[in-house]
């Protein structure tokens, strides 16, 4: 099969690599889609996977074509979504199914091989079917979408809310819709460059330009006083993390979403307003993906009815073998939300 291999920090080769075979309790996926994360740009670029050789990529959706063994074979054919986190389902935090907190766990994508190919072998359990008439763009939006959700929750967030979005991005903009799903009563995005935020103003009820516009006045302003009830912070720097501390009410909820790619610094100043606004700060990993919470199961639900479709925030599909193309994308200055890959 084809597959786009990471050789080395920066190194990605279109090439030929053995199509693997379904093993006990696994699937062989054809897949059809697979989104580019923005953490792929410093996985590829600049920390690297793993190991050398991977194939990257982990936000993807496919049709299953073969069975291993003791699988049912009522799943052949089926459209399918996958979890992409693989937990050991041993350890403490497994056996609670708290599977994004697995001691051993593996992924696809960076500890192990996966979606910038053409086939993927897939365990059932990280099988997500979608029905046939979901589209398979929409469906590899599944663990972006996943991850907006679980945010969300995280925060405690309910109808009536007041939800500020600190960041312009994939998960950022997912957050919004689910947001609006969800009842909040306003969405409120704030970035700092200027043809994100024009993308991003179609998603909320308002934008901010930090750059240009003061969030805690602009937030003030808008909920004459109140203040967001939830913060997300999607951006992982430590402006946006004190944008999230300056813009939320008193006893509000700011969830840390994003991936930090420096040293994230508090000043003295905002740190007491966490202590004397008693705010409650949180982070989050993944997704749920438990027999009680299930964020996989619910926004697929939430794409099946119509109210979320994420494939508006798809920006550019490229074939796996434009991945020279896709990649320049990723790293140039041309706008993007999502960037995909489209296997046939």
């Amino acid at each position: 099969m084809k597959a786009l291999v990471l050789e080395d920090i920066g190194k990605i080769a279109y090439k030929e690599i053995p199509t693997p075979k379904p093993g006990q309790g696994e699937v062989l996926l054809k897949i059809r889609n697979c989104g580019i994360c923005s953490s792929d740009k410093d996985r590829i670029f600049k920390n690297g996977t793993y190991h050398f050789p991977t194939v990257p990529g982990h936000e993807f959706s496919g049709e299953i074509v073969e069975l291993g063994q003791g699988v049912n074979p009522e799943l052949l054919g089926r459209r399918a979504g996958v979890y992409p986190l693989l937990p050991c389902r041993q350890c403490g935090p497994c056996r609670s199914e708290r599977f994004a907190q697995c001691e051993h766990y593996s992924y696809f994508g960076s500890r192990c091989d996966g979606a910038f190919a053409e086939y993927i072998c897939v365990p059932v359990f990280n099988i997500n079917l979608v029905p046939d008439e979901l589209d398979f763009r929409a469906a590899a939006m599944c663990e972006p979408a996943a991850v907006a959700l679980h945010a969300l929750r995280r925060g405690k967030m309910k109808r009536g809310d007041v939800v500020a979005i600190v960041g312009t991005g994939t998960i950022a903009i997912l957050a919004a819709k689910i947001a609006h799903i969800l009842g909040a009563y306003k969405v409120i995005l704030i970035g700092r460059t200027k043809d994100k935020i024009k993308n991003a103003s179609r998603y909320s009820d308002h934008v901010v330009n930090s750059s240009i516009w003061d969030p805690e006045e602009a937030i003030r302003e808008f909920t004459e006083g109140g203040m967001a009830d939830v913060v997300l912070e999607c951006a992982g720097n430590s402006d946006a993390v004190l944008t999230a501390m300056r813009v939320v009410a008193r006893g509000g909820n700011i969830v840390i979403v994003g991936n930090p790619v420096e040293d994230v610094n508090i000043k003295k100043e905002v740190f007491w307003r966490i202590l004397r606004g008693e705010l409650n700060i949180r982070g989050t990993w993944n997704s749920s993906y438990s027999s009680t919470e299930n964020d996989w199961k619910d926004v697929i639900a939430m794409m099946s009815d119509g109210s979320l479709d994420p494939t508006d925030l798809i920006t550019h599909v490229y074939k796996l073998e434009e991945g020279r193309e896709a990649f320049a994308t990723l790293m140039g200055d041309e706008l993007y939300t999502k960037i995909m890959f489209e296997m046939g």
